[in-house]
C-alpha cells in the first residue's frame, strides 16, 4: 500500500502571478515607467520564490543571541545574528528599497515602484525590512532637518553595497507611544555633542550602525515640547560600544530573527539634529514613512499566503473534491481577496500621494492623513486576512514547518509599530482639528465619483457618497469615543472609491470583470461603523467588569 504525500503549495514570482498586484501597479505608473521598473520587480518577485523564504527561515530558526561577557568575565553585550539575516538586510539594500525615493527615477512614482518591491520582498521574509524602514524614515528626517548631518551619513544610508542602517530608539518604561514621558536626559559636553542617559525599553534594529533617540535636555520641563532629537553612532572608533549597555533582546511573538533590545544609555556621545527644538515635531517626518512601510507589511504577507492557498485549493482534495471546485472554500478566498485588492489599492494610493508631496507636486497634506488611514486599516485587515488563510489550509496551516504560521506571527507587529490602532485614531483625530484636511479628504473622494462614467457604477457612487456625508457629519462632533469609528470610517470608504476606479480600469484596460466583484463582496460591511448604542458607563463596566 503506498502511502500517501500531500503535494506542497509551490511558489510564483507573484510580480507575474498576483494580478492584484501587477494590475495596481500598471494602473498607477505610466506605461512608460511601468516597463522600465518591470524587470528590478520581477527580479525581486524571482528572489522572493526561493532565495528570500530560504535565508528567512534560516534566520528566524537561528534566533539573535545577547552574549553580555566574553569568556574572561568582561562586559561585551555582543548581539549574534545569523548570517541570513544580514543576507536578507542586503538584498533590501542591493534592490533599492531604500535608495529608490531618494535617487528618484521615476519623479513621483518612485514610491510607488518602492512600495510594489517591498511588497515583493517581505511577503515570505523575516521582517528583514524593519531596519530598512527606518532607514528611510532617517533619511527623509535628515534631508529635511539637518544638512551637515545628512551630508555625514546619507551617503551611508543610501549605499546599495555595504550600507548602514538606522534604528529608531523612541520608547521608554514610562509612556510608550506617550512619548512626553521620556526620561532620558542630554547633557552638553561643550564640543557641540551630548551625552544621553536612560533607558530605552524598545529598540528594534539593535545591531544597526547608528540610531535616532529622544532625549530632554538637562534642566527642561517634563512634557513632550521640552525633547531634542538626536542622532548617535552605536560604537566608538575603536569597535566598542558607544556607552551602552544591552540589559537582554526581547522575546517577542512574532519578529523573532529581529534583535530588539532593551538598552540603558550611560553617556552615549550623540549629536542634536536640526538644534534642540520641536524634536518630536521632526520625528514626524519619520512616522510617516515609517507607517507607510508599516502598512505595506502586512498586506505582503496575504500576498504571499493567497498565492500558497490559491495553489493548495487545486492539490488537496477533500470529501471527493478538489478545494477550488467546493463553493464554500471559493467564497472564503474570494472574501479574502476582496479585502486583499483594497489593501493593495490604499497601500499604493498613499504612496503615490507621499511621492507626490516629496517632489513639490502636492501640498495639500492628504499625505500626512493617509499615512495614518492606511497603517490602521492594513494593519488590522492583515492580521485577520492571515488568520483566515492559517485556518484554510486545515492543520498543515497550523505547523511552523510550512511556514504559514511565521507569517500570521509576523504580520501581528504591524498593528502596534508606529502606533497601535487607537494611537492612529488620535493622530486622525489631531489633523483634522483646526485644518482643513476633512474637506480635502472628502473632496478628493468627490473628484474621484464625478471623473467615474460607468453606469454600473452608479449604485456604489450613491453607497460611497453617503459614507462621506456620514464622515462629515460624524467629523464635526467627534471626540475621543469615537476616533477609532471616524478613523476607520475613513480608510474603509476611500478604499471603496479606489476599488471603484480600480473596477473600471480593469473592465476597459483588461476584459477582467473581478474588480466589480471584489468591490461588491468588500462594500457588503458598512463603510462607516454604526455609533455605539451605549454609555460610557455602560462601556466602563463591561470593559472592566465589576465583582459580585
Amino acid at each position: 500500500m503506498c502511502e500517501f504525500i500531500q503535494p506542497s503549495p509551490v511558489f510564483s514570482n507573484r510580480f507575474h502571478s498576483d494580478r492584484t498586484l501587477r494590475y495596481t501597479l500598471e494602473r498607477l505608473l505610466p506605461p512608460d515607467i511601468f516597463a522600465k521598473a518591470s524587470p528590478d520587480l520581477a527580479r525581486m518577485g524571482e528572489r522572493a520564490v526561493d532565495e528570500i523564504p530560504r535565508l528567512a527561515e534560516a534566520a528566524e530558526r537561528n534566533e539573535p543571541r545577547h552574549v553580555p561577557y566574553d569568556a574572561w568575565g568582561h562586559r561585551v553585550d555582543r548581539i549574534e545574528v545569523d548570517g541570513a539575516w544580514d543576507r536578507l538586510v542586503a538584498i533590501g539594500q542591493e534592490e533599492g528599497l531604500v535608495a529608490l525615493p531618494y535617487e528618484a527615477p521615476y519623479a513621483q512614482f518612485s514610491r510607488v515602484v518602492q512600495a510594489g518591491l517591498v511588497n515583493l520582498y517581505e511577503g515570505a521574509g523575516a521582517v528583514a525590512a524593519c531596519p530598512l524602514v527606518m532607514t528611510d524614515g532617517a533619511v527623509r528626517l535628515l534631508s529635511l532637518h539637518d544638512a551637515d548631518l545628512a551630508a555625514r551619513y546619507l551617503p551611508h544610508l543610501l549605499a546599495r553595497d555595504q550600507g548602514w542602517t538606522c534604528g529608531q530608539w523612541m520608547t521608554e518604561k514610562e509612556g510608550g507611544s506617550d512619548i512626553g514621558q521620556a526620561s532620558t536626559i542630554a547633557r552638553p559636553l561643550g564640543d557641540g555633542t551630548w551625552a544621553l542617559s536612560g533607558t530605552k525599553w524598545f529598540t528594534s534594529a539593535a545591531t544597526s550602525q547608528v540610531a535616532l533617540a529622544l532625549a530632554r535636555p538637562e534642566g527642561e520641563a517634563p512634557g513632550s515640547k521640552t525633547l531634542a532629537l538626536f542622532l548617535l553612532e552605536l560604537r566608538q572608533p575603536d569597535g566598542k560600544w558607544n556607552h551602552i549597555h544591552v540589559r537582554r533582546l526581547k522575546d517577542k511573538l512574532g519578529t523573532r530573527a529581529l534583535a530588539t533590545a532593551e538598552v540603558d544609555l550611560q553617556g552615549t556621545i550623540a549629536r542634536p539634529v536640526g538644534g534642540l527644538d520641536r524634536g518630536v515635531g521632526k520625528i514626524a517626518d519619520l512616522l510617516n514613512v515609517a507607517r507607510l512601510w508599516a502598512s505595506w507589511g502586512g498586506p505582503a504577507g496575504v500576498g504571499h499566503l493567497l498565492m500558497m492557498a490559491r495553489d493548495y485549493a487545486g492539490k488537496r482534495r477533500v470529501f471527493g473534491q478538489w478545494l477550488r471546485d467546493q463553493p464554500l472554500h471559493r467564497q472564503w478566498l474570494a472574501r479574502i481577496g476582496a479585502e486583499y485588492e483594497a489593501m493593495l489599492a490604499l497601500n499604493f494610493e498613499t504612496a503615490l500621494a507621499l511621492g507626490r508631496h516629496e517632489q513639490g507636486q502636492d501640498a495639500s497634506g492628504l499625505a500626512r492623513l493617509l499615512a495614518p488611514l492606511s497603517k490602521l486599516a492594513c494593519a488590522r485587515q492583515s492580521i485577520w486576512a492571515t488568520s483566515e488563510l492559517v485556518e484554510s489550509f486545515g492543520g498543515a496551516g497550523y505547523l511552523e514547518d510550512t511556514g504559514i504560521a511565521r507569517v500570521l506571527r509576523n504580520v501581528h507587529v504591524h498593528c502596534i509599530w508606529e502606533g497601535t490602532t487607537s494611537v492612529l485614531a488620535h493622530d486622525v483625530l489631531r489633523a483634522l482639528h483646526g485644518t482643513d484636511l476633512g474637506a480635502v479628504f472628502l473632496a478628493d473622494i468627490e473628484r474621484r465619483l464625478v471623473s467615474v462614467g460607468a453606469a454600473a457604477a452608479a449604485p456604489f457612487v450613491g453607497q460611497i457618497r453617503q459614507a462621506c456625508q456620514a464622515l462629515r457629519q460624524l467629523a464635526g462632533a467627534a471626540g475621543e469615543r469615537d476616533g477609532r469609528r471616524l478613523a476607520w470610517g475613513m480608510a474603509r470608504t476611500y478604499q471603496a472609491v479606489l476599488l471603484l476606479e480600480a473596477a473600471i480600469w480593469r473592465q476597459v484596460r483588461k476584459s477582467d470583470a473581478s474588480g466589480w466583484t471584489a468591490l461588491q463582496l468588500f462594500i457588503q460591511q458598512p463603510l462607516v461603523p454604526p455609533a455605539l448604542p451605549v454609555s460610557e458607563v455602560e462601556l466602563g463596566d463591561l470593559a472592566f467588569g465589576t465583582t459580585c
